[in-house]
């Protein structure tokens, strides 16, 4: 089999996996969907995956950015059930959300909905995000990209230079190498399976090689601490996790404070955030939301208000909504692409001939 029928296979069975640790015992009551009890497991950190069926309201997160006003549009990159798309609009960001996976879109936007929040969402391929140029004003992503090749990584940073409006930037999680835990086995245990494009092992790279990554797509690198023991340990957790997790936590936040006394031991996080701005600046079209916002603003609950801002994965150019609403199409190439309970499925595995 060719290494792009391989990709092609391995993305379309992302798309339509379930995800599910463990069944659904009877008479479940909690208001958190067990479903989405096995999502926050799957998603927030190995510190949730005792609390399958014990969480009674989803969990709440700050979105590590300030607070914006207008219409101002976020994206982010591996979803999940929600939880940041959330944290978007609690900081005045209209969230749009890309995934692989159907059930991932599906969920998110429930709990959007229930927790009176607007967002949108796509399925889509990190390394080939179906979206215009010049979109976004933040790019976001916490613990996603690190489970993908370097060739996805590269991939990846160059489409969010693309989607970023000029005055835009992004603002991403990734393992440190070097960091307290990470240098142990942990990382040695990944380098078994990093060549494997294919598999969705974490990866682990050193600040120095970050920066030199990063700066082949974007400008004004810069790092900044996110935790330590441990990748994607949030001060939010101490409010969820068991008491066990809670000692984890804790230690992690006390030595995440200590970097604001001692600022060179953030080079030691086992977690960091980058900070990057959009490099390509050249004259190029700039994409219209301004169809989307008056869609946006007069019926939000249509995720497929977001068309404007798509276009074709596969051969580029715009899209449009079929009339049964069941397939976006692009005109220009002949192709069509599913559209599901309104979320678009833009892979380039899922294209059709008309």
């Amino acid at each position: 089999m060719s290494e792009e029928k391989s990709i092609e296979e391995f993305n379309r069975s992302k798309i339509y996996e379930k995800l599910r640790f463990r069944s659904e015992p009877e008479n479940y009551k909690s208001k958190v969907p067990w479903t989405v009890q096995n999502q926050i497991a799957a998603t927030n950190g190995v510190h949730y995956i005792d609390r399958i069926g014990k969480l009674n309201e989803y969990p709440i997160f700050e979105l590590p950015v300030a607070k914006v006003s207008g219409d101002k549009l976020m994206l982010d990159i591996g979803c999940g059930w929600g939880r940041w798309l959330v944290a978007g609009a609690n900081k005045g960001y209209i969230p749009i959300g890309v995934d692989i996976r159907l059930e991932f879109c599906e969920t998110a936007l429930k709990v959007t909905k229930e927790l009176n929040k607007k967002a949108y969402t796509v399925v889509g391929d990190l390394e080939n995000i179906p979206f215009k140029d010049n979109v976004f004003d933040l790019v976001w992503s916490f613990s996603v990209i690190q489970h993908t090749h370097y060739n996805r990584l590269i991939n990846c940073l160059e489409r969010i230079n693309s989607i970023l409006k000029k005055e835009g930037f992004t603002y991403l999680e990734f393992p440190n190498k070097n960091g307290l835990r990470n240098r142990q086995s942990v990382v040695k245990e990944s380098e078994k399976e990093k060549d494997d494009y294919n598999s969705w092992c974490v990866r682990y790279y050193t600040i120095n090689e970050y920066e030199e990554i990063f700066n082949k797509f974007l400008t004004n690198f810069s790092y900044d601490n996110h935790s330590f023991l441990g990748i994607g340990v949030l001060k939010e957790d101490l409010k969820y996790v068991s008491p066990k997790n809670k000692v984890l936590s804790s230690a992690s936040l006390v030595l995440s404070a200590i970097t604001h006394i001692i600022p060179m031991m953030k080079n030691y996080s086992d977690s960091l955030y980058f900070r990057a701005e959009k490099k390509d600046t050249r004259t190029t079209v700039t994409t219209d939301a301004s169809n989307f916002l008056k869609l946006n603003h007069a019926n939000p609950i249509d995720n497929l208000n977001m068309v404007s801002l798509l276009k074709c994965p596969k051969y580029g150019g715009d899209l449009v909504v079929s009339a049964d609403r069941k397939k976006l199409i692009s005109n220009e190439s002949g192709t069509s692409y599913p559209v599901i309970n309104s979320i678009p499925i833009l892979i380039k595995s899922e294209a059709t001939a008309l």
